[in-house]
Protein backbone atom coordinates (compact mmCIF):
# COMPACT_ATOMS: atom_id res chain seq x y z
CA UNK A 1 0.00 0.00 0.00
CA UNK A 2 1.48 3.45 -0.44
CA UNK A 3 2.09 5.76 1.80
CA UNK A 4 0.14 8.66 0.53
CA UNK A 5 -3.16 5.98 0.92
CA UNK A 6 -1.77 4.79 4.01
CA UNK A 7 -1.86 8.57 5.59
CA UNK A 8 -5.89 9.16 3.42
CA UNK A 9 -6.97 6.02 5.95
CA UNK A 10 -5.36 7.30 9.17
CA UNK A 11 -6.37 11.23 8.42
CA UNK A 12 -9.92 10.30 8.16
CA UNK A 13 -9.94 7.87 11.81
CA UNK A 14 -9.52 10.92 14.15
CA UNK A 15 -12.49 12.30 13.45
CA UNK A 16 -14.57 9.13 13.72
CA UNK A 17 -12.96 8.49 16.88
CA UNK A 18 -14.37 11.64 18.26
CA UNK A 19 -17.65 10.87 16.55
CA UNK A 20 -18.38 8.36 18.64
CA UNK A 21 -16.63 9.82 21.58
CA UNK A 22 -19.71 12.14 21.16
CA UNK A 23 -21.93 9.59 20.57
CA UNK A 24 -21.51 7.84 23.55
CA UNK A 25 -21.61 10.84 26.53
CA UNK A 26 -25.17 10.17 26.88
CA UNK A 27 -24.37 6.54 28.12
CA UNK A 28 -21.91 7.74 30.39
CA UNK A 29 -24.26 10.44 31.94
CA UNK A 30 -26.33 9.53 34.61
CA UNK A 31 -29.94 9.25 33.85
CA UNK A 32 -31.24 11.67 36.15
CA UNK A 33 -28.86 14.40 34.68
CA UNK A 34 -29.90 13.18 30.92
CA UNK A 35 -31.70 15.57 28.91
CA UNK A 36 -35.14 15.64 27.79
CA UNK A 37 -36.59 18.09 24.82
CA UNK A 38 -33.23 19.96 25.65
CA UNK A 39 -34.36 20.12 29.49
CA UNK A 40 -32.47 17.73 32.47
CA UNK A 41 -35.37 15.78 33.75
CA UNK A 42 -34.33 15.80 37.20
CA UNK A 43 -31.93 18.15 38.75
CA UNK A 44 -28.57 17.39 40.47
CA UNK A 45 -27.37 18.44 43.87
CA UNK A 46 -24.22 18.30 44.68
CA UNK A 47 -23.08 17.40 48.39
CA UNK A 48 -21.73 20.45 50.14
CA UNK A 49 -18.08 20.85 51.65
CA UNK A 50 -17.56 20.99 55.53
CA UNK A 51 -20.13 21.22 58.45
CA UNK A 52 -23.48 21.10 56.10
CA UNK A 53 -22.49 17.36 54.36
CA UNK A 54 -22.04 15.48 57.68
CA UNK A 55 -25.62 17.14 58.77
CA UNK A 56 -26.97 16.04 55.91
CA UNK A 57 -25.28 12.49 55.65
CA UNK A 58 -26.28 12.25 59.20
CA UNK A 59 -30.04 13.91 58.85
CA UNK A 60 -31.09 13.71 55.70
CA UNK A 61 -29.97 10.74 53.60
CA UNK A 62 -30.68 7.95 55.52
CA UNK A 63 -34.49 8.50 54.34
CA UNK A 64 -34.40 10.52 50.71
CA UNK A 65 -31.78 11.75 48.15
CA UNK A 66 -30.70 15.62 48.16
CA UNK A 67 -31.76 16.77 44.37
CA UNK A 68 -35.13 17.16 45.53
CA UNK A 69 -34.15 20.24 47.66
CA UNK A 70 -33.43 22.28 44.06
CA UNK A 71 -37.56 21.81 43.60
CA UNK A 72 -37.77 24.96 46.47
CA UNK A 73 -36.90 28.26 46.63
CA UNK A 74 -37.98 29.29 50.33
CA UNK A 75 -37.12 31.70 52.89
CA UNK A 76 -35.72 30.44 56.27
CA UNK A 77 -38.96 30.12 58.05
CA UNK A 78 -40.06 27.84 54.55
CA UNK A 79 -37.16 25.52 54.93
CA UNK A 80 -37.46 25.63 59.17
CA UNK A 81 -41.06 24.44 58.54
CA UNK A 82 -40.37 21.80 55.73
CA UNK A 83 -37.03 20.06 58.36
CA UNK A 84 -39.71 20.66 61.08
CA UNK A 85 -42.02 18.23 58.85
CA UNK A 86 -39.10 15.56 58.44
CA UNK A 87 -38.47 15.99 62.67
CA UNK A 88 -42.31 14.96 62.38
CA UNK A 89 -41.63 11.29 59.89
CA UNK A 90 -38.92 10.44 62.24
CA UNK A 91 -35.76 12.53 61.10
CA UNK A 92 -33.11 13.45 64.46
CA UNK A 93 -31.15 16.30 64.06
CA UNK A 94 -29.30 18.44 66.77
CA UNK A 95 -30.53 22.24 66.87
CA UNK A 96 -26.63 22.69 66.11
CA UNK A 97 -26.95 21.13 62.94
CA UNK A 98 -30.17 22.35 61.76
CA UNK A 99 -28.71 25.66 62.05
CA UNK A 100 -26.09 24.61 59.57
CA UNK A 101 -28.51 22.65 57.52
CA UNK A 102 -30.90 25.87 57.08
CA UNK A 103 -28.14 28.36 56.36
CA UNK A 104 -27.12 26.34 53.82
CA UNK A 105 -30.30 25.72 52.26
CA UNK A 106 -30.56 29.23 52.60
CA UNK A 107 -27.56 29.70 50.45
CA UNK A 108 -28.00 27.46 47.94
CA UNK A 109 -32.00 27.30 47.82
CA UNK A 110 -33.34 30.64 48.99
CA UNK A 111 -36.15 33.16 47.94
CA UNK A 112 -33.60 34.70 45.43
CA UNK A 113 -32.95 30.86 43.45
CA UNK A 114 -34.78 29.57 40.43
CA UNK A 115 -36.41 26.58 41.79
CA UNK A 116 -35.65 23.60 39.26
CA UNK A 117 -39.28 22.91 37.76
CA UNK A 118 -41.40 20.00 38.18
CA UNK A 119 -42.65 18.58 35.43
CA UNK A 120 -43.99 15.19 35.14
CA UNK A 121 -45.79 12.65 32.93
CA UNK A 122 -48.99 11.76 33.76
CA UNK A 123 -49.00 7.53 33.58
CA UNK A 124 -52.26 6.31 32.56
CA UNK A 125 -54.50 4.26 34.74
CA UNK A 126 -54.44 0.23 33.65
CA UNK A 127 -56.69 -1.87 35.27
CA UNK A 128 -54.54 -4.63 36.06
CA UNK A 129 -51.32 -2.84 37.95
CA UNK A 130 -50.59 -5.19 40.52
CA UNK A 131 -52.18 -8.86 38.70
CA UNK A 132 -48.91 -10.37 39.59
CA UNK A 133 -45.36 -9.22 41.01
CA UNK A 134 -44.02 -8.44 37.49
CA UNK A 135 -46.90 -6.03 36.57
CA UNK A 136 -46.52 -4.44 40.40
CA UNK A 137 -43.11 -4.26 39.51
CA UNK A 138 -43.67 -2.45 36.35
CA UNK A 139 -45.68 0.14 38.14
CA UNK A 140 -42.50 0.74 40.06
CA UNK A 141 -40.30 1.36 37.28
CA UNK A 142 -43.00 3.77 35.68
CA UNK A 143 -44.12 5.65 38.71
CA UNK A 144 -41.09 5.59 41.32
CA UNK A 145 -38.40 5.37 38.70
CA UNK A 146 -39.58 8.68 36.71
CA UNK A 147 -37.84 10.53 39.96
CA UNK A 148 -35.26 8.37 41.35
CA UNK A 149 -33.42 4.99 41.65
CA UNK A 150 -35.70 1.73 42.87
CA UNK A 151 -32.80 0.88 44.82
CA UNK A 152 -34.47 2.53 47.99
CA UNK A 153 -37.93 0.59 47.29
CA UNK A 154 -36.23 -2.64 47.17
CA UNK A 155 -34.15 -2.35 49.98
CA UNK A 156 -37.06 -0.81 52.61
CA UNK A 157 -38.66 -3.19 54.46
CA UNK A 158 -41.79 -1.23 55.60
CA UNK A 159 -45.02 -1.43 57.68
CA UNK A 160 -48.10 -0.99 56.01
CA UNK A 161 -48.82 2.35 57.79
CA UNK A 162 -45.43 3.19 56.77
CA UNK A 163 -45.87 2.42 53.27
CA UNK A 164 -48.76 4.46 52.95
CA UNK A 165 -46.99 7.12 54.69
CA UNK A 166 -44.30 7.19 52.24
CA UNK A 167 -46.65 7.07 49.24
CA UNK A 168 -48.81 10.04 50.05
CA UNK A 169 -45.68 11.57 50.52
CA UNK A 170 -44.46 10.99 47.23
CA UNK A 171 -47.68 12.03 45.72
CA UNK A 172 -47.49 14.90 47.46
CA UNK A 173 -44.03 15.71 45.85
CA UNK A 174 -45.33 14.97 41.97
CA UNK A 175 -45.44 10.95 41.74
CA UNK A 176 -47.68 9.79 39.91
CA UNK A 177 -50.07 7.52 41.38
CA UNK A 178 -53.60 8.06 40.99
CA UNK A 179 -55.63 7.97 44.21
CA UNK A 180 -57.52 5.29 43.31
CA UNK A 181 -54.03 2.66 42.99
CA UNK A 182 -52.71 3.67 46.75
CA UNK A 183 -54.27 1.33 48.76
CA UNK A 184 -53.69 -1.75 45.88
CA UNK A 185 -50.00 -0.49 46.04
CA UNK A 186 -49.58 0.23 49.77
CA UNK A 187 -50.66 -3.79 49.72
CA UNK A 188 -48.23 -4.43 47.02
CA UNK A 189 -45.29 -3.02 48.60
CA UNK A 190 -46.51 -4.30 52.14
CA UNK A 191 -46.82 -7.99 50.67
CA UNK A 192 -43.30 -7.71 48.54
CA UNK A 193 -41.15 -5.23 50.88
CA UNK A 194 -42.66 -5.74 54.42
CA UNK A 195 -41.31 -5.41 57.91
CA UNK A 196 -41.83 -9.00 58.32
Amino acid sequence: MSRQRTNRRLAGRPLAIVGLLVLSIPLAVPAAAQLNNGRMTRPEVSLPDGPARQVILRSCTECHGIDDYAYNSLDRAGWHSLVDAMVEKGAVIADGDRTILLDWLLTEFGPDSTPFPREYVVVPVESELFANDAAGNDYLGVTCGACHSLDRVETAQFTEARWKTVITDMRRRGATVAEENVDDLVAFLTRTRGAD
